[in-house]
């Protein structure tokens, strides 16, 4: 199948676009679409495209026959929708609410929970779930809210959705000029040095064994990555031997930014499978019973432009760091 570009379709993200497009097919998950980009099944003019290219007038979209989409029957996606909202606790949405106004939800986003649905978790309820439900009951526009960012799976805190377009839109622009504070907290393996700014290029790759994508330090094919670490507290634990609790800065958006820079310099975060200690990981989980990367948004900051004053955000310290940080 082929779909070629308009002016009306054109100046999109490559899989924003996609998205947009599959929803009539409700087969195809969100995952889906991301896995056949990764795999070269959905193609531009012929060639691979990376999620984040914009699409031109033009442009000829292949989407290959590989591709599974099933029936265009809009029915199935509402039944589906339904029914997982139908298990959505609105109180536990309400305790994961750090503020709210008209503009903005702030959550405070729990480790463990996927912001959409993966191959491995269809059914699981995510953090668009919770938003959906949430905006359905206390609905007051037209506007649908949504996230302005991403969070992993096990990464836990600060979650904003936007719940007007001007938000949207703002928030928009400050990200893309780089005009926002936001900082992370973070246990790695070993003593950290007191102040380290990380500058190494970055790329993304697809592990076919993973079935995920991937990041690592490259310096042929690269993108702009620099991440900013404070030592915050360093501990000799009983059973995880020397670690560091850090806070970090991340002045470039980058996929497994901090993650992957902490590990090109030997300090891994503990509990993080794909870039980290396996040894550390096991007595992690085995010995404290924590299965999650140990990553936590601590605090987004920004000028408010509806108030023009700065405004902070800030998620506490969860319970698995507390108990490592204590032991």
């Amino acid at each position: 199948m082929e779909i070629k570009i308009d002016k009306t379709a054109s100046d999109q993200r490559f899989d924003r676009f996609l998205r947009k497009w599959f929803k009539k097919y409700p087969q195809v998950r969100l995952a889906d679409i991301y896995s056949t980009i990764r795999k070269w099944l959905i193609k531009v003019n012929g060639k691979r495209a990376k999620e984040e290219y914009r699409i031109k007038v033009g442009d000829i979209i292949q989407i290959d026959d590989k591709v599974q989409m099933g029936s265009e029957d809009l029915s199935v996606l509402v039944s589906q929708k339904d029914r997982k909202l139908e298990k959505v606790d609105i109180k536990k949405i309400k305790q994961q609410i750090l503020y709210e106004d008209d503009h903005r939800i702030v959550f405070d986003k729990p480790a463990g929970i996927p912001m959409h649905p993966g191959n491995k978790h269809r059914n699981d309820l995510c953090m668009n779930d919770y938003l959906d439900k949430y905006a359905e009951i206390y609905k007051t526009s037209t506007f649908k809210p949504s996230f302005w960012y991403r969070l992993d799976r096990d990464t836990s805190g600060v979650l904003i959705a936007a719940k007007s377009y001007e938000a949207l839109q703002y928030i928009n622009s400050i990200i893309r000029e780089r005009d926002i504070d936001k900082y992370y907290l973070a246990l790695v393996i070993g003593k950290f040095p007191a102040h380290l700014i990380i500058k190494k290029p970055l790329t993304k790759s697809y592990n076919k064994a993973l079935d995920k994508s991937q990041v690592k330090v490259d310096y042929d094919d690269w993108l702009e990555a620099k991440t900013e670490c404070w030592l915050e507290k360093f501990i000799k634990h009983p059973e995880l031997g020397p670690i560091s609790l850090l806070r970090v800065k991340i002045h470039t958006w980058r996929m497994h930014q901090i993650r992957v820079h902490v590990a090109s310099e030997w300090f891994p975060v503990l509990g993080d499978i794909v870039y980290g200690n396996a040894a550390a990981n096991r007595v992690l989980y085995t010995s404290l019973g924590i299965n999650r990367q140990l990553l936590h948004c601590r605090k987004y900051s920004f000028l408010n432009p509806f108030e023009n004053d700065q405004i902070t955000f800030e998620s506490p310290l969860p319970a698995d760091f507390q108990k490592i940080l204590q032991k």
